[in-house]
C-alpha cells in the first residue's frame, strides 16, 4: 500500500509538470491498485495486465487508466455476487495507441447508458477526458462498449508519439 501511495503522489509531480509519465509506470500503478483491491475482494477479483514491451516507454498522462479500473470495480464487479475479472491491455495500430479496460461485471443498459451510475459522466472520467483533450486535442478519445454476456469495455485511443 505504501508503494502505491508513494508512486501515486510521485506521478502527480513528474518532471514534466505532472502531464506525462510512461505506460510502464501507469501499468505499475494499476498493478499496485489491483493487488490492494484483490486483498479486499479476495477470490471475487482476478485481473491481468498486458503491456507490450514496444509500448512500455511511451508517454501517457498519469493516472489515465486508474478511474476506468476503479469504475470497473465499483460499478461492475462489486455489485456482482461472484465478482469477476478485469483485463487491461495496450496495443498499437498504425499511428494510434489503444488502452482498454475490460471487466466481466454488471455491464450497463445500452439504451439508457445506466450503469447504475451513468458511465462516462463521473468525476474521475471527466478528468480522463480533460487529460486526453489537453495532451491530444480531438485525437484523444474514450468510448464505452457493453460486452456481450456482461461487463463493459472502456477504450481510450490517442496518437502514437515516435
Amino acid at each position: 500500500m505504501n508503494d502505491y501511495l508513494r508512486a501515486t503522489l510521485r506521478a502527480a509531480r513528474t518532471d514534466s509538470g505532472g502531464t506525462e509519465h510512461t505506460l510502464a509506470d501507469e501499468f505499475a500503478r494499476l498493478r499496485d491498485y489491483l493487488e490492494l483491491m484483490a486483498v479486499r475482494m479476495g477470490v471475487r477479483l482476478s485481473f491481468s495486465l498486458h503491456l507490450p514491451d514496444a509500448l512500455a516507454q511511451h508517454p501517457v498522462a498519469p493516472l489515465l487508466l486508474q478511474p476506468l479500473v476503479e469504475n470497473a470495480i465499483y460499478h461492475g464487479l462489486e455489485p456482482k455476487l461472484q465478482g469477476g475479472s478485469i483485463t487491461v491491455h495496450a496495443s498499437q495500430t498504425g499511428g494510434t495507441i489503444t488502452l482498454e479496460v475490460v471487466d466481466t461485471g454488471m455491464g450497463f443498459d445500452t439504451t439508457t447508458l445506466a450503469h447504475p451510475a451513468t458511465p462516462g459522466r463521473g468525476y474521475g472520467l471527466s478528468h480522463v477526458r480533460e487529460r486526453l483533450s489537453t495532451l491530444y486535442g480531438t485525437a484523444g478519445t474514450i468510448n464505452f462498449i457493453a460486452e456481450y454476456a456482461s461487463g463493459t469495455r472502456a477504450s481510450i485511443t490517442f496518437p502514437f508519439k515516435k
